[in-house]
């Protein structure tokens, strides 16, 4: 920028300069001047953009860039912190920002808190002082602002961290400082100190430019300058009415937004006229989609302009200097615009345990509804017990120990369970029925699988070069899951004998590729391939895909259609019975009798259960003889696919595609200014969006309703009775991008994968299952592209079981945090079509668990295959123990049940060691009546290894059962008697047992019982 700015007197007047090119005025200004620091008044909307292009500009100089928004308190306050602190520094701020009150730099400095390990404080006047500064104080921290309090540790989140804080005190000392992560609340880093600044503006109230001293410089519009608060400060101001004004000749690129034939010729004409250009890019991907657009107009490599890989939102041409340019603007067709901010989802853990109110089955006695904790003493001993609920108003009260054999019930979607009687009959009876139908669904599926294995063909070698080429293309790292699929597929086809292979999975985990990969192994054999899908405008994004991705091999694809002419499908089916395509993509069309093969191979079904019975009957014909795989988008539980195992070959991909982003998911009441805006900012990125309403009688007013927001868009309806010509054709130019928003029914819910559709907008969110909310949400969100999906409510008074509902979609947002969406926890959505009507039936009358281990056990009978061994010892242990969590220790009831479950679960030390150290550091010393439930557990662990089943006590013995299938020749009876004699008495009943005289034990009576146990083993030979 030729320098043409000096300060003769304190304001400065400029035009020229505008929105585009502001930052790299303000930079170069900064950078060529000694003015230390500079204040910059822009429009709200400008502030993002604006800094970001500055900091961009600057270059990583000594100069820190600090937003100064009106829409974020807490952003305001830290950069009050930080200004006073730095040499040179950039602030950015909005004109309403500048006006907003804020704390003084004393004030600020003695509302913040500042403690280091090994430092004293008082621990009470700590909390009083975060209440006192603005941090909210919940049971668990999950978001900036909140603090909670747990015995001796305190956890906050300042406002200024990446991380929230975990601090634990020794009385009024502070013992340890560390890092932790919110979803599972697990320290990490240690720390030495940690500065807490306030997160509202509390006491002494000023603005910031009371605060800021006369070293600034402001730069502003000609409004501002007539504010006499700004008469201490030189000012920089842009004017372009103004006759002092000192014109730079800035020019917006804005124009070729979108356009690249515009672009083009525009770098062509500024290389002619020898324009020095620099092109911005975000990231790696965008620079290398830039060459690519070059090398596709017919450039050299030599002739490309520099690239580099910064931020920039805006681009501009400075008359005859330079042109900086930001792919952002020609990659993309609208200005940017961010996306509404909204509070992030809740905390997951224990989000699917049981709660009051919830239906759930005890294994012995049936369906019950739970009632809550209930703290029970009875016999010199405490403890907390389940409390169910059965008909006619009988309660059972489940002891800790026997938590395990309670479940959540997982039922039929909208479909409310009958209690069952503590009698036990019915409950039998029903159990009974079931197992009786899992044994005959077991039987079936062995019986095809035996079948298939007489089938005679030539195994497939390994894989070949040009396999390995086709794998080594593939452009993301595949994930565990997928590996693991195309191995499984690979086994198949070394095998004698035709594969017939279920992958499931979500929408966009890369079920696809691991199809495609086995579609070219067959291929690379001389076979074809048939690709069958349900819908013609699947069958075109299937095509496009296996077109692209096998453009370098040789393997020729075509696709078959309605939407084709007469003509042309006979050409295609001629070259098909010829042998000339390798691979054909169709729908039902692919079906008929005029459809024959050279030399078919695999025949690949997407989505079967979407086929009617007469294509499904014409399906089984075709699959008699030839290797088959069948993609389903439905995911299956792992609780199922066990049950399934050596019954049906099924290979199971859980784990999204890396670097996928969570969906961030919101909940907001009904708000057309905010629809407005959500669909401008995707639209602003260059994508599109689904509209979820699912009244038909009236979608075609909510359409009118949106243009008339937002006249300029192209949008579309589509429901489900439109007839299917209509759907495909509307969803075809959907998928063209003719559209930007397509409002539709739930007709999407099982569609296509349009990956620059990420905004989903579900209107009456409330009516929607929750199963189904999240089929719908599985639209979108399938690129590396951050998807947002909105969920709108009308009711202010909804019910319990729908707040649940969106509460849970919304908290289910973090996919990639370990917390998937299993099928168990989504309620029953037809289980990729393996499980009947019938037994549907069964899972509305027993739970989903339930029927899913009664398969897995019909399964190893009719395969012949001994029973798994369970994991879990049984032993019963009655002591006079106060064993329980207090509500004072846990608070949140959810999360008691979730350690009671963990503990009762406890099967080796490691465990024991495992959770005692989860508790040490989330919720601080252990009480003595926790300690006392992983003693029951250790007690339980010791009397497992010597064939214990029962442990009791009354006032004057312990009492220790053996199972009755214990060998007593191997134990050295005579000289346990020796060590013992004193001790033990023996007891001849059903079992054998012996009593320990309490009066002799002069130790801890637990300690002693578990020392005991462990001892006994060397007693056996």
């Amino acid at each position: 920028m030729t320098e043409k700015k000096i300060f003769d007197t304190k304001k400065l007047y400029i035009s020229g300069v505008n929105e585009c090119s502001v930052a790299h005025f303000l930079s170069q200004y900064i950078l060529t001047s000694n003015e230390k620091s500079m204040l910059v008044i822009l429009n709200d909307n400008e502030i993002d953009s604006v800094s970001q292009d500055i900091k961009t500009f600057l270059d990583n100089k000594d100069i820190t860039v600090l937003e100064y928004p009106s829409d974020d308190e807490a952003k305001r306050i830290i950069t009050l912190s930080k200004i006073s602190a730095l040499r040179q520094t950039v602030v950015v701020a909005d004109k309403e920002s500048v006006d907003k009150e804020v704390l003084t730099f004393n004030a600020l400095q003695d509302n913040t808190i500042t403690l280091k390990v090994n430092n004293g404080y008082k621990y009470s006047g700590i909390i009083t002082t975060l209440s006192k500064i603005g941090y909210s104080r919940e049971n668990f921290v999950e978001d900036k602002g909140q603090f909670s309090v747990r015995g001796d540790i305190l956890d906050i989140w300042p406002c200024d961290n990446e991380n929230p804080i975990r601090i634990t005190f020794d009385f009024e000392t502070v013992e340890t400082i560390k890092t932790f992560d919110y979803i599972s609340q697990r320290s990490q880093e240690y720390l030495d100190e940690i500065t807490i600044l306030p997160y509202k503006i509390v006491d002494t109230k000023t603005t910031l430019l009371d605060q800021l001293d006369n070293n600034f410089i402001v730069y502003c519009d000609d409004e501002i300058e007539k504010d006499s608060r700004f008469d201490k400060f030189n000012l920089i101001i842009n004017d372009p009415l103004n006759k002092k004004s000192i014109h730079y000749n800035y020019q917006s690129f804005q124009g070729f937004q979108g356009d690249i034939k515009y672009f083009i010729g525009l770098i062509q004409d500024l290389k002619y006229n020898a324009i020095p250009i620099k092109i911005y890019c975000s990231n790696e991907p965008e620079k290398q989609k830039m060459v690519d657009l070059f090398y596709e107009n017919g450039w050299e490599f030599d002739d490309i302009p520099a690239m580099t890989i910064m931020p920039l939102w805006h681009g501009f041409y400075l008359k005859d200097e330079v042109a900086i340019i930001s792919t952002k603007e020609i990659l993309y067709k609208r200005k940017q615009i961010s996306f509404p901010k909204m509070k992030s989802g809740k905390r997951l853990e224990g989000i699917w345990e049981i709660s009051a109110g919830d239906y759930v089955v005890h294994e012995k006695y049936g369906i019950g509804k739970y009632k809550g904790l209930k703290k029970i003493s009875q016999s010199d001993k405490t403890a907390e017990y389940l409390c169910i609920e059965y008909r006619k108003g009988d309660k059972l009260y489940v002891p800790p120990d026997d938590f395990r054999v309670v479940q959540k019930y997982i039922g039929v979607e909208g479909v409310k369970p009958k209690l069952y009687s503590m009698d036990t009959f019915a409950w039998e009876r029903v159990k009974h029925r079931a197992r009786e139908e899992a044994s005959a669904f077991a039987k079936e599926l062995l019986k095809l699988y035996a079948q298939r294995a007489q089938t005679q063909r030539q195994p497939y070698p390994q894989m070949s070069l040009l396999e390995k080429d086709l794998a080594d293309s593939f452009a993301y790292e595949e994930t565990t899951d997928q590996l693991k699929a195309i191995e499984d597929i690979n086994n198949d086809f070394s095998k004698p004998y035709p594969m017939e292979r279920l992958i499931c999975g979500d929408v966009g985990f890369g079920k696809t590729e691991v199809a495609l990969r086995a579609a070219f192994k067959v291929v690379c054999q001389s076979k074809q391939v048939a690709l069958l899908v349900p819908t013609t405008v699947l069958a075109e994004q299937h095509y496009n895909t296996f077109v692209n991705r096998l453009a370098a091999f040789p393997a020729k694809v075509e696709v078959i259609s309605r939407f084709q002419k007469p003509a042309q499908q006979k050409k295609i089916l001629q070259e098909l019975k010829a042998g000339n395509i390798d691979i054909i993509v169709g729908t039902h069309r692919l079906l008929q009798k005029d459809v024959e093969f050279k030399n078919l191979g695999l025949l690949i079904i997407d989505e079967e259960h979407r086929f009617g019975v007469k294509q499904k009957e014409k399906i089984k014909q075709m699959k008699q003889n030839i290797d088959i795989l069948m993609l389903s988008a439905t995911p299956i539980p792992r609780t199922l696919s066990g049950a399934l195992y050596g019954l049906r070959d099924l290979s199971l991909i859980e784990t999204q595609p890396y670097g996928r982003q969570p969906i961030e998911t919101n909940i907001a009441f009904y708000d057309s200014k905010l629809i407005k805006n959500i669909i401008e900012a995707e639209l602003s990125r260059n994508g599109q969006v689904f509209y979820v309403y699912n009244r038909v009688e009236t979608i075609l007013n909510k359409a009118a309703e949106i243009k008339k927001l937002l006249p300029d868009i192209r949008l579309d309806v589509i429901h489900g009775q439109m007839k299917p010509a209509e759907i495909e054709k509307v969803m075809w130019r959907f998928l063209h991008r003719e559209l930007d928003v397509l409002i539709a029914t739930t007709i999407i819910e099982s569609g296509i994968d349009i990956p620059t559709v990420n905004t989903m907008i579900i209107e009456d969110a409330q009516n929607f299952g929750l199963s189904q909310l999240h089929q719908l949400r599985g639209r979108i969100g399938r690129e590396k592209q951050k998807a947002y999906c909105y969920l709108f409510y009308k009711e202010k008074d909804m019910n319990d079981d729908a707040i649940k509902r969106l509460e849970a979609m919304k908290n289910f947002s973090e996919l990639g945090s370990g917390y998937k969406i299993a099928l168990k926890d989504l309620e029953i959505r037809g289980a990729g079509g393996i499980l009947s009507a019938k037994q549907h039936g069964f899972v509305r009358d027993i739970g989903y668990e339930m029927f899913a281990r009664l398969l897995e056990e019909e399964g190893h009978k009719v395969r012949g295959v001994p029973q798994k061994e369970a994991r879990k010892h049984n032993v019963e242990v009655d002591l006079y123990i106060d064993a329980f969590i207090p509500q004072d220790y846990i608070e949140d009831e959810d999360i008691r049940i979730l350690f009671y479950r963990k503990i009762s679960n406890i099967y080796v030390q490691e465990e024991i060691d495992e959770i005692r150290n989860e508790l040490l550091d989330r919720f601080g010393k252990i009480p003595e009546n926790v300690e006392n439930l992983f003693k029951i557990a250790q007690i339980k662990i010791n009397a497992s290894k010597i064939f214990v089943e029962r442990i009791s006590e009354d006032k004057r013995f312990c009492y220790i059962y053996f199972r009755k299938d214990t060998n007593f020749d191997k134990i050295d009876s005579m000289r346990f008697i020796t060590d013992y004699n004193s001790l033990v008495e023996f007891n001849r009943t059903d079992s054998f047992c012996f009593k320990l005289v309490k009066s002799k034990i002069y130790s801890n009576f637990i300690d002693y019982i578990i020392q005991f146990l462990k001892e006994f083993k060397k007693y056996m030979k």
